[in-house]
């Protein structure tokens, strides 16, 4: 029987496409990652499992959750994991969400025995700005994306942007001091990677959309709440939030909840709130802060992946 990969054999390669969205042609970028032994790459077979779908924060690009998404690849049942970014040239509306579902399809339309788009499952996961796309993502094309996985995701609730801004820059000051005082340096090496890819990503859409208005919109659209009692999708959600996240708060979307051990009795009424056509939602709170998907992601992928089975 021939091995799994190992992570220094693991295929990484970014491509660049674009597909067509209502008479706009929006461009993307992806990163593939793929786990999978040679004899498996070689066959061309769609995957058992789902592939996992990662949409990135506002502002990164496709290489700032790089090892988020090699995680999700080693880790997962499919052995597979897309890092995706489309840039429609308009800012603040559902171009992204249902490019990334066209992406999708045409992606997993390259494996043997996909010509049926009926047949084509992924699993959508969004990390910070990227929940909230990836939420709406899920709800554009639910058979696609029969499972969302929210890691410390935006849009739970409504959120100012310059109020979200701030918190994100102070997030990312207070857990670079941390790792400072405790001499993390590898962590601190990282975070600041993570956080140059943000500023970067965000100086690349201004150029590309040529305009600060669209920036600005886009901005305000990710800060909106996506589900709510009309929100339809009926597929599992699984949310999983730091304990020490201070973006993200996870008291937030949960009112009245003073302690971590009150949490698991409020899920029934936040899924009657927020999602009352889902299958099946699941809250957990994780050891970490608004980066640790990226710094240490073994903490958020493994559960996100148990939950929905789609652990290898």
């Amino acid at each position: 029987m021939e091995r799994r990969a190992e992570p220094s054999q693991v295929h990484t390669r970014r491509e660049r496409g674009s597909v067509d969205i209502s008479g706009e042609r929006v461009q993307y970028e992806i990163l593939i990652v793929d786990a999978r032994t040679a004899g498996e790459r070689a066959q061309g077979d769609l995957p058992p499992g789902n592939v996992i779908v990662v949409v990135p924060g506002h502002g990164q690009t496709v290489t700032g959750p790089r090892r988020l998404v090699a995680e999700f690849a080693m880790r997962s049942r499919a052995k597979i994991a897309w890092c995706i970014d489309p840039t429609p040239t308009r800012g603040g509306d559902c171009t992204e969400a249902r490019a990334i579902a066209e992406i999708v399809h045409d992606r997993l339309l390259g494996f043997k025995g996909t010509s049926a788009r009926s047949s084509h499952r992924a699993t959508i996961v969004g990390w910070s700005h990227g929940g909230g796309e990836a939420l709406r993502a899920a709800r554009e094309d639910p058979i696609l994306f029969p499972q969302y996985l929210g890691l410390c995701p935006v849009g739970l609730v409504e959120r100012k942007p310059p109020e979200m801004i701030a918190s994100f820059l102070l997030e990312a000051t207070r857990v670079v001091a941390g790792d400072l005082l405790h001499l993390r340096l590898a962590n601190v090496s990282e975070t600041l990677r993570v956080g140059a890819n943000f500023a970067g990503g965000l100086v690349t859409d201004l150029v590309r959309s040529r305009s600060l208005r669209n920036l600005i919109d886009d901005v305000r659209w990710a800060c909106r709440k996506v589900p709510g009692p009309d929100f339809d999708y009926p597929g599992e959600v699984v949310l999983l939030l730091g304990i020490h996240d201070s973006v993200i708060r996870w008291r937030d979307p949960f009112p009245g909840c003073q302690a971590p051990n009150q949490l698991s009795a409020m899920v029934p009424a936040f899924q009657e709130a927020n999602f009352p056509a889902g299958r099946r939602v699941e809250v957990c709170l994780v050891d970490g802060n608004h980066i640790t998907p990226e710094i240490e992601p073994g903490l958020f992928v493994h559960p996100g992946l148990a939950f929905l089975d789609q652990l290898a």
